[in-house]
Parts: structure tokens; sequence; C-alpha cells
């Protein structure tokens, strides 16, 4: 039986305390998405062989998506790195992955929006974010254009698409480009030949992935993310790395206007983590004392090395 460790592709799973969860996750072998025929999750507490849940089944999904329901019991005691054995098999051969979890009393959360990062540099409004076109045709839930082929798969996920004729927005809800389809929420009517349209991109994987950031960046000093009391102590720092982010992406050259503000939101988050200051529960008992309620990253460094 060949047995992985699953790559942190994104945040690692931090469960609440006492509360009922799902744990999911698809097996991908060689770049490519799999569809067990069967699987079997076994979790162990930290650092120990004591088991939690022992080959219990999980429910597949048509797309591959294994998952199981942890209950308030399951997740009744808190500690960091959970082990999670999931054993399956394709029908050829028996494999196994494994991933680590955690159960806290809190969870880290994300207090930025679009409004805040356009807000901070008014340039993204107009930035290339949009794009405008005529459709080509389409249903109450559609718009296909041939145009919008040239971007990614789900460029526009999550975004906002306006009807012009209509003068109404939906939330877009998956784009594919080999059909030159946008989904969206149901319009009033169906979205016709000629129809004009707006698309406009929202910022959430950008902001996602400088918080996957700033958690790093976070545990490089000592700190764990989950005992960040007040979210908004790093909102500030969030939003700089965000903004960065977005720069990045929508830099096409070196020295271009975007690359400047990348590099120069870059230093201005360097700035502001040197003096940030946390409500941070260095006990882990979910309170704050007298001695927890102001806390500089830099000094939670400087204790732990």
């Amino acid at each position: 039986m060949e047995i992985k460790i699953l790559k942190e592709r994104q945040k690692k799973p931090r469960f609440l305390k006492d509360r009922a969860d799902t744990l999911s996750l698809y097996i991908q072998e060689d770049q490519e998405r799999i569809i067990p025929q069967w699987a079997r999750l076994t979790v162990y507490m930290p650092g120990s062989t004591e088991k939690l849940i022992d080959g219990e089944d999980m429910s597949i999904a048509q797309d591959g998506l294994l998952s199981y329901q942890l209950s308030p019991a399951h997740n009744s005691r808190t500690g960091e790195n959970y082990r999670a054995v999931v054993e399956y098999s394709d029908g050829t051969y028996i494999g196994a992955v494994i991933l680590f979890y955690d159960v806290v009393l809190s969870r880290p959360a994300i207090v930025i929006t679009d409004v805040d990062i356009v807000a901070e540099l008014p340039q993204l409004a107009d930035g290339g974010w949009k794009h405008t076109g005529t459709a080509e045709g389409g249903s109450t839930t559609t718009i296909v254009d041939s145009a919008l082929k040239a971007y990614p798969v789900d460029y526009f996920t999550g975004g906002r698409a306006y009807s012009v004729d209509k003068a109404e927005t939906r939330r877009i809800l998956g784009f594919d480009p080999s059909t030159a389809t946008v989904t969206t929420e149901s319009f009033s009517s169906s979205i016709t030949s000629g129809e004009r349209y707006i698309l406009t991109r929202t910022f959430e994987r950008e902001i996602e992935r400088a918080f996957e950031k700033l958690e790093d960046t976070l545990k490089k000093a000592g700190i764990k993310p989950h005992l960040v009391v007040d979210p908004v102590d790093i909102k500030e720092l969030h939003l700089h790395m965000a903004v960065a982010e977005v720069c990045k992406g929508m830099s096409s050259s070196r020295e271009d206007f975007w690359w400047h503000m990348w590099k120069e939101y870059e230093r201005k988050a360097e700035r502001i983590l040197k003096n940030t200051t946390l409500k941070y529960d260095r006990t882990g008992n979910g309170h704050i004392d007298s001695t927890e309620e102001i806390t500089r990253i830099n000094i939670i460094k400087a204790i732990r090395e």
C-alpha cells in the first residue's frame, strides 16, 4: 500500500472545539483527481497512537470529494496535528494519504473585502478587473460569448455579472472558458444574442492567498494564528498584503505601474508587521489576561528565540 502525506495546497483544516464539522479532501494522482470506489478514515490523537476514529467509511461525491462528518464529541479536545489517515482504492490497488488538522477554540477570521481593497488603492476600480462584452447567447442563468475563452477557468467565479439591457446584477457561480460560458444566479429573463454585459472579478482569491501568507508570517514569528483573539488587530497588515497580491497579478512587465505598486505595498506590509500589536492568547485558555492584552509581534519572536 502506497502512503502519501498531502501537501498543504490550502490552509490547514481547523475545527472548533465541541462543534460538528466536515473533514473533506480530494485524492490526486499524477496531477489528476481520482474517484475512489471506497475510502476509510482513521484519526489518531495528537502525538499518540490512540485512535479517535477507527477505519470508518467516508462519503464519496460524484466529483471524487471524500468527506466525513465530525461530531462535537470528535472535536471535544483542543489540540494541534490530529493525524488523519485515509485509505482508498480505485479498484486496482489500495493507497493512503495522511493529513493533519487542529481542534481550536477559535479560528482566524478574514475581515477585509473587495471594498477595502479598492478604498486602499482606488486605481484598482478600473484596473482591468472588468470585462465588457456583447453576449452571443445564453439563458436566465448563463452568458455565452466566445471572447471569454481568453480567460482561465473560474476567473470570474464569485464576482458579479451586470446586464446592461436589463439593469440587473447577479452573482457569478462559475466560469468555463472551454464553452465561453459564465454561470450566474437567475436573471429575470434569458440573456439573448446582442445583449450587453459587464463582468467584474472579485479579489477573493488574492485576499485568501494574502491571508495564507500572513498566517505563514505569523508562524515564522512564533505566533499561532488561532490564538490571535481579535482579527481586527491584523486587518491593516492583511489589507496591505492583499493589495500587494492584487497588484502582482495586474503587473505585465517589470517597472510598470502595477509592479511598482506591488513592491511598494510589500514594503508597507513589512513596516506594518514590525509595529503590529495583538491580543494574543498565549496560554491557549480562551481568555486574555492583563499580560496578554497588548503584545507586539517582534516581542513574541524575541521570547521564542
